[in-house]
């Protein structure tokens, strides 16, 4: 846990809706308990989950809060964080939810890569399951992705500080 101390310091973390923290530290609570008990679970996945949703919900607010999406597309159950920071969307179908454009432009390239990779490697592959790739995370792995999701939303974070500067 003390790995993960800092987390609760950062700006990320401090402008999370009070049941998003609860998720973050839901995940930081199960880690450092299966870091003591060392319980050789073939797929430490479930220690992801919480934080991932977290780290959606922070997606979502972080776009609204820098007017890439709108009050009405924030509520929507159709939009998809996913399809939104997509760098790969084909042109065609690029649309005003397609926000990974907006993000290159606001704060360069490295953190529209980062959202999308954090995004892909630590919530997307991780909930999903795909018959050819049986994604299993060790418990080593779990707590690179809780880093790697802290670290993408303290890089948004930053940038969109020093936007408003």
């Amino acid at each position: 846990m003390q790995r993960f101390s800092l987390f609760y310091t950062q700006e990320w973390y401090v402008g999370l809706h009070v049941w998003q923290k609860e998720l973050v530290r839901t995940s930081l609570e199960l880690y450092a308990r299966e870091e003591r008990m060392k319980s050789g679970f073939a797929d430490y996945s479930f220690l992801v989950f919480p934080m991932a949703k977290a780290y959606e919900g922070f997606l979502k607010q972080y776009l609204l809060d820098l007017g890439f999406i709108t009050q009405e597309v924030y509520m929507d159950k159709r939009f998809r964080i996913g399809r939104s920071l997509n760098p790969d969307i084909n042109p065609s179908h690029r649309d005003d939810q397609w926000v990974y454009g907006k993000i290159q432009q606001l704060c360069g390239e490295s953190l529209g890569r980062e959202l999308w990779n954090t995004w892909l490697e630590c919530r997307n592959q991780v909930f999903h399951y795909f018959p050819d790739n049986q994604k299993k995370l060790s418990l080593a792995q779990s707590g690179q992705c809780l880093e790697m999701m802290a670290n993408a939303m303290e890089h948004a974070v930053a940038c969109q500080l020093s936007a408003q500067r």
